[in-house]
């Protein structure tokens, strides 16, 4: 299951492309940052690739640059727990557990 690129993740990635001027290209299976405008379709696939990764203290890594993304995980972690809590199935939970790659038995 390959999870979406969050929202925030993305203005975060866009807002820092536009700053510096950059965008990113996939040339022979590989991504790079290189100058003109950022494509957030393009972004979305090189998160899908594995182009651009959170860390655990929210940090995204940028092919290679690490941006500190504004993510209050303890926030994020709140809403997730309430919403299993009041609305998910089971199958959303095996969906979400698969994910993070949890191993289930």
């Amino acid at each position: 299951m390959n999870c979406p690129l969050p929202a925030v993740a993305l203005q975060t990635v866009l807002s820092y492309l536009r700053r510096t001027g950059q965008g990113i290209t996939c040339t022979e299976g590989a991504y790079h940052l290189t100058k003109g405008k950022p494509n957030s379709a393009v972004i979305a696939q090189a998160y899908a690739d594995g182009a651009i990764t959170h860390t655990e203290t929210g940090t995204l890594t940028v092919c290679g640059i690490q941006i500190p993304a504004p993510l209050d995980t303890t926030k994020i972690r709140r809403r997730v727990e309430d919403h299993l809590r009041k609305s998910a199935s089971q199958r959303d939970i095996l969906r979400i557990a698969t994910c993070l790659g949890v191993s289930l038995r």
